[in-house]
């Protein structure tokens, strides 16, 4: 009798549930991750929904020892794959830590930008304010009139 086995994880599932239209048996949230996520069968590729999974009743008393881990070469090869797999992780998440770094410091360098040519406009708009308001009380130049349509020049 051939033990039950994970056509994703190769492990013994937990909870197995076989695909009605392609017969493979997966762990249960293993294969509904997948397929809420792509809608297919992880290995045939065909269209699955969660409707055509079926629950399979299995003797859940003892687990099975995986292969590898039945000998102390065996567990030492898996320590080392569980460290390169941490390793992989590590190294990617600091690259993705790097990356973000770099966009948010891009990101803050443009918002600076954008702070300083706000600023640079509204001293600008004040100033030609102040100017007019100076103008307008000299008298050289007639605030213009709410309503008060002006006269195009021509």
């Amino acid at each position: 009798m051939s033990a039950l086995v994970c056509a994703m994880s190769g492990e013994n599932p937990a909870e197995p549930v076989v695909s009605r239209k392609s017969g493979h048996l997966f762990e249960k949230r293993l294969v509904t991750k997948y397929v809420e996520e792509n809608g297919t069968c992880p290995v045939s590729g065909q269209e699955l929904t969660l409707e055509d999974l079926v629950a399979v009743k299995a003797n859940n008393c003892v687990k099975p020892r995986p292969v590898t881990a039945t000998s102390v070469p065996g567990l030492l090869q898996t320590f080392q794959g569980e460290w390169d797999t941490t390793i992989k992780e590590t190294f990617e998440l600091r690259r993705l830590l790097e990356q973000t770094r770099q966009e948010l410091s891009h990101t803050l360098y443009q918002h600076d930008a954008a702070c300083r040519v706000i600023a640079r406009l509204m001293r600008e708009r004040d100033e030609a304010r102040a100017e007019l308001a100076a103008a307008s009380a000299k008298g050289a130049v007639a605030p213009p009139m709410a309503g008060v349509p002006t006269a195009a020049p021509g």
